[in-house]
C-alpha cells in the first residue's frame, strides 16, 4: 500500500526546519485550499520565503510545487473514494444494520490511517529496544491502560521480560527502580498529561529507555522518548479515549509483536509452547 504525501509529511515532521514545519502545519489545516494556491500565496500564508517552499518540495523528493499540489490532490481523491453512505455520524434514524456498517467503515478507516502514520524506522528502533531490554514495562493511563494490558498479554507469551502495572502508585514505584537496560512502552494519545510527563522524567533520570505511542509527534513527552510511534485519529475536544484511538494503538501493538517474533521465531515458539502446556495442565 503506497503512502500518500500527507502521511510522508507527518512521518518526516521532526526532520524539517522550523520554516518547513510552518508549511506542513498550514497544509494539514488547509488541505483543500493548498491544492489551488500559488507558491507565492503559500509562502505569504506561512510567512516563509518562496525558495523555502521550493526546497521543501524537493526534500519530499518532488520536482517542484506543482508536483506537490498534484500529490495533495491524489491524497484527497483517495480519501474521497472511500466515502459512501457508511461514512458520517450515527444518526437516530439509522437502522442497526447501518450502524454496524458505519462502525465497520470507521474501524477500517482508522486502521488505514494508522498504517499511513506509522514509520518503518520508528518500528525498527522500537523492536531493537524491546529485544535488547532487560525488562519491559507496558504502561498507560485511563483507557490506554487497557492497551498496555493487551500489549503485556500478547508479548508475555513470547518472552518473560514483559510486565504491566495498572495502579498509578505502583507504576511510580516500578519506574523509580528501573535500570539502564530497561525499557518502558507507554501509551498516551496526547503525550501531554501530567502522568506521562512525570513518568518520562523518572524514566530519563534512571537512564532507561522510553518508547512512546502517541498521536502527536512533537508532544511534550516525545522530547524524552527514544522513539515515537505515531498513530491515532483526530479526536474532538470532548471525545475522550475513543475506540478509534484504542484500535489504532492495538494495531501498533500487533505490528511490534509481529516484528519482535519475526526476529527470533524459534525462541518465541518455545515460550508459547511452555505457556500452552501450563495452561493445559491448569485446565485438567
Amino acid at each position: 500500500m503506497e503512502k500518500n504525501i500527507l502521511a510522508q509529511m507527518l512521518q518526516e515532521y521532526d526532520s524539517f526546519t522550523r520554516s518547513e514545519r510552518k508549511i506542513v502545519d498550514y497544509v494539514l489545516e488547509h488541505q483543500k485550499e493548498t491544492q489551488y494556491i500559488s507558491i507565492t500565496d503559500l509562502s505569504a500564508e506561512c510567512e516563509v520565503a518562496v525558495s523555502t517552499v521550493s526546497l521543501f518540495c524537493r526534500k519530499l523528493k518532488l520536482a517542484g510545487f506543482n508536483d506537490f499540489k498534484l500529490e495533495l490532490a491524489r491524497a484527497a481523491l483517495s480519501a474521497g473514494d472511500s466515502k459512501d453512505r457508511l461514512s458520517g455520524e450515527i444518526l437516530p434514524e439509522d437502522t442497526p444494520g447501518l450502524v454496524m456498517g458505519k462502525v465497520l467503515h470507521t474501524v477500517q478507516e482508522e486502521l488505514n490511517n494508522a498504517y499511513h502514520m506509522l514509520a518503518e524506522k520508528a518500528v525498527t528502533r522500537a523492536v531493537d529496544l524491546l529485544r535488547g531490554a532487560g525488562q519491559v514495562l507496558c504502561l498507560g493511563q485511563g483507557n490506554h491502560s487497557v492497551v498496555a494490558l493487551a500489549a503485556w498479554a500478547q508479548f508475555s507469551t513470547t518472552s518473560p521480560k514483559f510486565k504491566t502495572i495498572q495502579d498509578s502508585h505502583m507504576q511510580t514505584v516500578a519506574l523509580s527502580t528501573l535500570g539502564r537496560e530497561d525499557v518502558v512502552l507507554y501509551f498516551s494519545y496526547s503525550g501531554a498529561t501530567h502522568e506521562v510527563l512525570e513518568a518520562a522524567e523518572v524514566i530519563c533520570s534512571r537512564g532507561a529507555r522510553l518508547i512512546l505511542v502517541t498521536r502527536y509527534l512533537n508532544s511534550p513527552a516525545s522530547a524524552y522518548a527514544d522513539t515515537v510511534l505515531l498513530c491515532g485519529p483526530n479526536e474532538q475536544p470532548f471525545q475522550f479515549g475513543s475506540s478509534a484511538a484504542l484500535i489504532a494503538q492495538l494495531y501498533v501493538v500487533e505490528v511490534l509483536l509481529s516484528e519482535f517474533v519475526r526476529r527470533d521465531p524459534e525462541q518465541a515458539e518455545r515460550n508459547r509452547q511452555s505457556v500452552g502446556k501450563a495452561l493445559t495442565q491448569k485446565c485438567v
